[in-house]
């Protein structure tokens, strides 16, 4: 593995060699790149991409972003770091806030993305996401438990959200506080904002949307009509699947051959 900073401030750490793949991560309280330890562990989660002889970039967001800043913004702090560190369009794989971010780049700015893939992502966040994610960063930033708050988009029953609504919150309680929670506070504000309806049937890049049908923070309609709206967009749903989609084999299996 190899780390930097792309052009405008963006850092990133790879994984393998090969034709370049960029990783757009999902919600990070830090817009710095992990440890040593964590980047091995996050380089784990993309071992099918890197044996199929790709050069994964995983690229997080500009450190020291203002309170204010919307997607569009964010978008084009990456499409510049793309073209000026690439000089051709790149395959894009976003998961989750990534994946919003990745959305809002082929939206914004085509000409760096060939293909993109947008897992358990839709148009805009969905309406367990909006109640949630928002009021989770700011808990998270003051020091509390707030994992908690997203258990709504994991678990559909009664029961089983209480039990683990519970093991979130415990586990918040000893999670270390983020040093600074502005870029966190930033990122989640921006995302809140999201909402690329309307410009989706202008979209030509060819875009996969993947998605587990079991994803609470969104409704399947939402991810079906992402895809729908595109005039180069693909769906593809699991049944019995939530958020964690990219944990699957079928996953690898399917955006390899969508990007082949």
């Amino acid at each position: 593995m190899s780390e930097g900073v792309l052009p405008g401030g963006l850092p990133y750490f790879t994984a393998g060699e090969g034709r370049p793949l960029v990783y757009l991560p999902g919600f990070n309280p830090s817009h710095h790149n992990p440890p040593p330890t964590g980047r091995k562990v996050l380089a784990r989660t993309v071992r099918p991409f890197v044996a199929a002889g790709r050069k994964v970039y995983f690229v997080n967001r500009k450190p020291g972003m203002p309170l204010g800043s919307t997607m569009s913004d964010v978008a084009s702090d990456h499409a510049k770091a793309l073209h000026e560190y690439f000089r051709e369009p790149v395959d894009v794989i976003g998961h989750s806030t990534g994946g919003s971010i990745a959305l809002q780049l082929i939206v914004d700015h085509p000409e760096v993305v060939r293909r993109g893939v947008v897992a358990s992502t839709a148009y805009a966040l969905g309406p367990v996401a909006k109640g949630a994610q928002l009021e989770m960063a700011r808990r998270l930033a003051q020091g509390r438990p707030g994992y908690h708050l997203l258990v709504p988009g994991m678990v559909k029953h009664r029961v089983p959200q209480v039990v683990l609504g519970g093991v979130l919150w415990a586990i918040g309680l000893v999670m270390p506080k983020p040093k600074d929670p502005s870029d966190m506070m930033a990122m989640m504000t921006a995302e809140d904002g999201f909402d690329v309806y309307d410009r989706l049937p202008g979209v030509t890049t060819p875009t996969l949307v993947i998605c587990g049908e079991r994803d609470y923070f969104w409704t399947p309609e939402m991810f079906a009509e992402t895809a729908a709206r595109m005039p180069g967009g693909t769906l593809v749903m699991y049944p019995k699947t939530g958020h964690g989609v990219v944990t699957k084999r079928e996953y690898y299996r399917d955006v390899l051959d969508f990007l082949r």
